[in-house]
């Protein structure tokens, strides 16, 4: 091992499951503090392997690490100690498990003797993340009576169902007082006999991979690429498949729909105001006469897209790397769990077959439209003008995450079409509201060489306001735009009463608070900008600066709903 076996049993079975985590390439830690957690906090933090980092709140905790292991497409582990402080955990881990992001979680347990018996922050936490983990185990106590290989093999074990389907598992370990080699002093060499040609090595105890599967191409595809297609494309979690996938359609001259999730929307190729156009009668009947559409990916934010795909008579091919069910609409047709790459390698263009021109005419014609509206209105400061401009403003291969409710929304609905290759982000499993900002800066710690900006509500960032705490830990610029409408005014296109003052009271909640004391209290640069051209200048100096900008953009509470609405009329009478 790389530390010094510890002379106490529960400081030995800590560094026994760091040092194997490590060994199978896990060396970002996210840890709470707490006692009963010791022998794992200390393992880690002692390992020169390890980063290690950390967070008072364990619900901004597990959402820190959750963004880590977006940025990383790779696992990281969270070490909580018991109680609710491992309760505090489920949001990320149901995210996790909804958007396949591995997590190792690895909480802190009261030995069996202190259960059921009035024992402080002693709780069930035997399969408390119940079906949200792909794989569990509850660790029998640490002891000298059971064999380090009994560690080792439940450690790995979880690592490897991990690979075969990603998402969090949770390994539950029980440790007994005392926590530290000064209380109690042990000759424990003898009980890592058994695992000795692994402690001499460098190599993980079990030598598992998982198996590959085959990825048979369409018995017909020669056939299928004659037709007219059309190629959606949904959350990814590598902008390289976007690129590969945008190039593919290409080729086949197919039309291309990239959802703001896919890290490709606004490839040159790709009909970037598709959602407003299907507003349109005469756009919904041209993409009508698609004979096959092919979607990678999943998870799409436009609802008038899903509407027409559950209307559409064209034969459904779906490629995502998981085996979980995304078709809120149950729609027939074939599905493939395989990875993207492959999948393309095995389906070679050998047919052009271009028909899709007054798509693109029409999308041109709309992004002038947009661009005429935005000129008349004078460039007003709006939150459909900041989502408008931010693929354009932000740097090319700089990363954005946006928030749920309105940001992801307005994002996917008017974010500029350009050849920038910006890395996106999102939380759209449960699509919470919570730890939105925690997420973006685990991003942004993996991320540290290029720029981050969140785009997210009022309501999400006063939900996650503590993991402002966050950005000591931070380097590179992370900057916060928080689009601040007083409240949820989402619901303001939402199936909710009609009642001004029903909605306000059980639904926007409005708050009346800015973000000028929360930035002062954690010693943020604040912005605050009143037009479209302020805004411009404040996010380009924000870029530069490391740390968190905070940028507020306060706008009345029916604006965007007003806008949208208004400009969904406009769409319907547009001459395409």
């Amino acid at each position: 091992m790389k530390t010094t076996p510890a002379s106490n049993i529960s400081l030995l079975w800590g560094q026994l499951i760091i040092e194997s985590l490590v060994r199978c390439g896990v060396t970002h830690f996210f840890v709470a503090p707490g006692s009963r957690s010791t022998p794992l906090t200390l393992a880690a933090h002692e390992h020169p392997e390890v980063s290690f980092h950390t967070h008072f709140d364990e619900r901004g905790l597990g959402y820190f690490a959750l963004g880590a292991a977006k940025a990383l497409t790779a696992p990281v582990a969270v070490i909580t100690t018991s109680g609710t402080a491992v309760a505090n955990l489920y949001p990320a881990i149901i995210e996790a498990k909804l958007t396949q992001v591995p997590l190792i979680i690895l909480t802190a347990d009261r030995p069996e003797e202190l259960h059921q018996c009035g024992a402080n922050q002693a709780i069930d936490q035997v399969g408390i993340f119940a079906n949200h983990t792909v794989w569990r185990v509850d660790l029998a106590t640490a002891s000298t009576q059971i064999p380090a290989n009994y560690v080792l093999t439940h450690i790995e074990q979880g690592l490897f169902a991990q690979q075969q389907q990603s998402g969090p598992i949770h390994i539950n370990c029980k440790f007994r007082e005392p926590f530290y080699a000064k209380q109690l002093s042990q000759d424990l060499r003898h009980y890592l006999a058994s695992v000795h040609p692994w402690l001499t090595s460098q190599s993980p105890y079990l030598q598992k991979r998982a198996g590959q599967t085959n990825t048979p191409p369409l018995p017909d595809w020669n056939e299928v690429q004659q037709q007219r297609g059309l190629i959606v494309v949904g959350r990814l979690t590598q902008i390289e498949q976007a690129q590969e996938i945008a190039a593919f359609a290409q080729a086949l001259g197919w039309p291309l729909l990239m959802d703001i999730q896919s890290s490709g929307k606004g490839h040159p190729w790709s009909l970037n105001y598709y959602d407003q156009l299907l507003h349109h009668a005469d756009f919904v009947e041209q993409l009508n006469q698609a004979e096959v559409i092919l979607q990678f990916g999943d998870r799409l934010v436009s609802k008038r897209l899903l509407h027409y795909l559950s209307q559409t008579r064209a034969r459904l091919i779906q490629v995502q790397t998981h085996q979980e069910a995304t078709s809120p609409n149950h729609t027939m047709g074939q599905y493939y769990c395989a990875d993207i790459a492959t999948w393309l390698a095995v389906h070679p263009v050998t047919h052009h077959h271009p028909w899709g021109e007054w798509l693109y005419q029409a999308d041109q014609a709309m992004a002038q439209f947009m661009e005429q509206g935005a000129s008349q209105q004078g460039y007003e400061l709006s939150e459909v003008s900041v989502s408008q401009c931010l693929t354009r403003l932000a740097p090319d291969n700089s990363t954005l995450f946006i928030g749920n409710s309105l940001p992801v929304r307005l994002m996917d609905m008017f974010a500029q079409a350009n050849s920038k290759q910006q890395r996106v982000f999102t939380n759209r499993g449960a699509s919470g509201i919570d730890g939105i900002l925690a997420s973006a800066i685990g991003v942004a710690l993996i991320l540290e060489h290029r720029p981050t900006t969140l785009l997210v509500g009022d309501t999400s960032l006063l939900h996650d306001l503590n993991s402002l705490a966050l950005s000591s830990q931070l380097t590179s610029a992370l900057v916060v735009i928080v689009l601040n409408n007083d409240g949820g005014s989402i619901f303001n296109l939402l199936p909710v009463p009609e009642e001004s003052d029903v909605v306000a009271q059980c639904y926007q909640l409005p708050h009346g608070l800015h973000f000028t004391a929360a930035a002062k209290l954690f010693g943020l640069t604040y912005l605050r900008p009143s037009s479209q051209q302020e805004f411009e200048l404040d996010y380009a100096s924000a870029l530069v600066e490391p740390g968190i900008t905070l940028i507020e953009v306060c706008v009345p509470a029916t604006q965007s709903s007003d806008m949208i609405q208004a400009l969904a009329g406009q769409v319907k009478q547009l001459e395409l």
